[in-house]
């Protein structure tokens, strides 16, 4: 951002000033001064992307604290970090007083890398592109916040908070490379980012007897500028887009309990927003005449929503507890949009669209709990969501009508669970549950001038299973165990019209199996403190997903099968009173990739490697140098080599307490 310097400072010389006026107490501090060096060989953008940090030198202080008397009752906190040439940075200050209040005010920023690299298919030449430009993304907050704390009288809490994002990331929108016929989007796109949130808030809270009463106001002022650049073939096809919206929050919440076995609480939220956005499309013709460039004229924006939810829990009761709740919500939207398309051939055209949503949703919740059974505890739970919503939407073009649909969805959704946590057997713990989720969806559509995607879609069911056992066992103080099993699947149901792509092309429609999605995961996790001075832990996880969908005979759909590996290895030793030595090993593979010659190859066949080594040493009772040495390594053989990488990375801190 351009004025986190500015920012710096400015949080800088409050916090100088606070200190600077302190009374002369014993304060108590401590400061880690760090360099960092990395040395790469390979992408430096994909190390970037997967560690978040940069190569060659960095350094600054890694960890600042300082707390403090201020005068007789209040008490001053200090912290921070602040690494140059990483972008890192971060400050924090309260000033408290017991039951008065407190202020707090601070500033963070860190920065995020993206790879510049595009896709890969090696039946082109280049068989992959590259932007060479550094890619990343600031994001950042600024805030202040200050509580009143009085016995006896609400609690009153306002703040003041800036999020920002700031600069370039990479995009998954490829844009496309033709060679002798052959053609694929391999070529790496990316997007400029401008975005800033302003926060308000004011919070209430106050209780009366046994009654607990909150109310929270919320203000959000969101302005987001955005510029992608796609290119193919050699165009580049540029999208500008400017939005922004205010929105109003106020949630009321009220709870009590009632001779300890009946607890009550009620809320209620309502939400107003209000926007408007534009939007410029230049897409880049074969020739000049041919060029056409999209124009927003206007999009607003305008929606309420009520929320009200109702709560209960009644016991225990003979070891068994029961809670439910209900909430329903209604939300009210209107959205229009006015484009002007300008090109010379063929003549200019205008849309204007009109878009309305009127949402209903209920959702009930019961639950159970039972403790009576020793060393045992079951649950169940089940939740039931109905919605109905009803969306209109016209366009206009060149001021006659273009387009109509009017669709109203049907929304029906279940979810049920148990499960169980017992340890009938000394230094055993087993634990499982069972969750069952249905989710079904119809469409009706009353009026569609078009009878194509989407409105070809009648109905879409989703049933989701899922399985999970965890046991643990603890031999002795010194070690332990656990294994944790994890089975999910998930089928989807949709029902169409027929769809006709030609004159001899038709596809019934009717119910077919448009998705399905299997994944297991294994997970072994293990701890063991063999003498006082070491330490073991480690950690296995596999996950083997399958996915298929729909693929109307198309060869370039190709159902999805790969396995991820993951570990890591961890072990601290206390050579001495005062010197410790740590090391760390992860590990990850995935292997899913999917050699489809017909369409895009994608999916992953990758290892990544992370070693770590660490040393220690309390030179005096207020002073600590550690030095870190880390190895990375990382091989895709999906994009030939390309995002391939080893780095190597070496740094020294020292902690000074005074």
């Amino acid at each position: 951002m351009k004025n986190t310097r500015l920012q710096i400072l400015m949080v800088g010389a409050l916090c100088s000033g606070v200190i600077a006026a302190r009374a002369a107490t014993e304060p108590t501090t401590s400061a880690t001064p760090v360099v960092t060096y990395v040395n790469v060989s390979g992408n430096r953008g994909q190390f970037r992307e997967d560690h978040w940090m940069k190569d060659n030198w960095s350094g600054g202080i890694e960890e600042f604290t300082t707390q403090q008397k201020l005068g007789k009752d209040w008490q001053l906190t200090l912290e921070g970090t602040g690494i140059f040439d990483e972008e890192d940075y971060r400050l924090n200050l309260e000033i408290a007083k017991p039951e008065f209040g407190y202020i707090r005010a601070g500033f963070s920023q860190f920065r995020k890398y993206f790879n510049d690299q595009g896709g890969f298919f090696k039946g082109l030449t280049p068989s992959s592109y590259s932007l060479d430009r550094d890619l990343a993304l600031d994001n950042g907050k600024i805030y202040f916040e200050a509580g009143l704390r009085l016995p006896n009288l609400p609690k009153l809490t306002i703040g003041y908070e800036r999020q920002y994002r700031d600069g370039t990331k990479s995009l998954l929108e490829w844009g496309q490379v033709t060679q002798g016929g052959t053609s694929r989007s391999i070529f790496p796109s990316y997007k400029d980012i401008n975005e800033t949130v302003d926060i308000v808030k004011v919070e209430v809270e106050h209780t009366i007897k046994n009654i607990n009463l909150g109310d929270q106001f919320r203000y959000e002022r969101d302005r987001n500028d955005t510029t992608r650049y796609d290119m193919s073939n050699g165009a580049t096809t540029t999208i500008r887009e400017s939005y922004q919206h205010d929105s109003f929050f106020n949630t009321f919440r009220m709870d009590t309990t009632i001779k300890e076995k009946v607890y009550l609480s009620l809320g209620y939220l309502y939400v107003n927003t209000s926007g408007d956005a534009s939007l410029n499309v230049s897409t880049p013709g074969v020739l000049p005449l041919f060029q056409q460039n999209w124009m927003t004229q206007g999009i607003d924006l305008d929606s309420d929503s009520h929320v009200v939810n109702v709560n209960a829990m009644f016991g225990p009761f003979a070891g068994l507890s029961i809670y439910a709740g209900l909430q329903v919500e209604e939300t009210d939207s209107h959205g229009l949009s006015d484009a002007l398309l300008t090109q010379l051939l063929p003549a200019s055209l205008t849309n204007q669209v009109r878009t309305s949503t009127d949402k209903t949703s209920f959702e009930e919740t019961l639950g159970l709990r039972y403790t009576k059974i020793p060393f045992t505890t079951l649950y169940a739970e089940a939740k039931w969501t109905q919605q109905n919503v009803d969306l209109t939407e016209t366009q206009l073009q060149n001021g006659g009508p273009d387009f109509a649909r009017d669709t109203d969805t049907d929304i029906s959704r279940q979810k049920y669970s148990v499960g169980f946590n017992t340890a009938p057997i000394k230094r055993w713990t087993f634990a499982g549950r069972y969750r069952h989720s249905i989710s079904e969806n119809d469409y009706d559509n009353s009026v569609d001038t078009t009878d194509g995607y989407p409105a070809l879609i009648r109905a879409q069911d989703f049933t989701t299973d899922e399985v999970m056992a965890k046991l643990t066992w603890r031999p002795c103080n010194e070690f332990n165990v656990a294994f944790k099993y994890q089975w999910l699947q998930s089928d989807i149901r949709t029902t169409t019209d027929s769809i006709f792509w030609g004159v001899n092309n038709i596809t019934p429609g009717g119910e077919l199996t448009s998705g399905k999605h299997d994944s297991m995961i294994y997970t072994l996790s293990a701890t063991v403190l063999p003498t006082a001075r070491l330490y073991i832990t480690g950690l296995f996880s596999l996950q083997d997903t399958h996915t298929a969908a729909f693929d109307n005979a198309s060869p370039e759909v190709v159902s999805y099968k790969g396995d991820v590996y993951t570990g890591t290895l961890a072990l601290g030793y206390a050579l001495d009173e005062k010197t410790d030595l740590t090391a760390q090993y992860s590990y990850s593979r995935a292997s899913n990739f999917q050699n489809n010659a017909a369409g895009l190859p994608l999916g992953m066949d990758n290892e990544m490697h992370g070693a770590t080594v660490g040393i220690s040493r309390r030179i005096k009772e207020n002073i600590t140098v550690r030095i870190r040495y880390a190895y990375y390594e990382y091989n895709d053989d999906a994009t030939g080599g390309m995002n391939d990488y080893q780095a190597h990375l070496a740094s020294a801190s020292c902690t000074v307490k005074f």
